[in-house]
């Protein structure tokens, strides 16, 4: 892998103008699973023209393969310095999970020094409402008989959105394993407890179901996102306004 990171970094260095390059997402945690998780590096540029998303594509299409998926963004300093990123996901939860979990492997050490984004409540509220739609998506996906793909958004939305419950506790935990060691302070259900442990060993490839039994998951947790989860949140923001919780 190392040897990979190298060929493609140096193919970076050759076809654009950056700043920086750097490893983040789970590949820099425990969480990393060969052949399930993606391999993403961030480049970081000044001005647009510097590096093209079109050129990072074309790069990491050439090297992923069945095992390795590559992904590989362009990222402006001064947008994540200030919030401005153009992406669907929430942005102060995206940027301070990248800054968190950022290694640089050239250039200057930018992303791991840039201040961390504090969490709000509304941004818990709007990361819970994400989650959801990774729900459907799976679902979608599940219909269309992707079941890698559906397999893939069961988990991260039913994660993802536990997640967005521990902000609540002024928990930022990185990773799945510890998303789902953080859920014993959440009060859950036995069930809901139960879903968030299915969630957890399908992502680790230990839980095999039917495309029936898929179904049944899909079901609850979208359920579960949108009646659990959705509402806790927005319960606390109409009641205490949007206040940060994740400092």
């Amino acid at each position: 892998m190392e040897r990979l990171i190298e060929e493609i970094k140096t193919l970076i260095l050759d076809k654009t103008n950056p700043t920086s390059i750097f490893l983040y997402g789970s590949y820099n945690t425990s969480d990393y699973l060969a052949g399930t998780s993606d391999l993403e590096i961030g480049v970081l540029r000044e001005k647009e023209k510097d590096v093209t998303n079109k050129t990072l594509r074309h790069i990491a299409e050439k090297y992923s393969t069945g095992d390795i998926r590559i992904r590989i963004y362009s990222y402006d300093i001064n947008g994540l310095k200030n919030g401005y990123l153009k992406t669907p996901f929430t942005k102060s939860v995206f940027i301070r999970r990248t800054i968190l979990t950022a290694k640089t492997i050239w250039g200057e050490k930018i992303i791991e020094n840039l201040p961390l984004p504090s969490i709000t409540l509304l941004d818990a509220y709007r990361e819970a409402c994400f989650t959801t739609m990774r729900a459907l998506s799976s679902l979608f996906s599940l219909r269309a008989g992707n079941l890698i793909e559906a397999k893939e958004m069961t988990y991260k939305a039913c994660l993802f959105a536990t997640l967005s419950l521990e902000f609540l506790n002024g928990n930022f935990p990185i990773g799945f394993q510890d998303i789902v060691k953080a859920s014993i302070t959440l009060k859950l259900t036995s069930e809901q407890e139960n879903i968030v442990q299915q969630a957890y060993q399908l992502r680790k490839g230990k839980l095999r179901l039917s495309k029936e039994d898929m179904y049944d998951l899909v079901f609850d947790i979208i359920n579960y996102c949108s009646q659990t989860v959705e509402l806790r949140i927005k319960k606390e923001l109409e009641k205490k306004g949007d206040i940060i919780v994740v400092e």
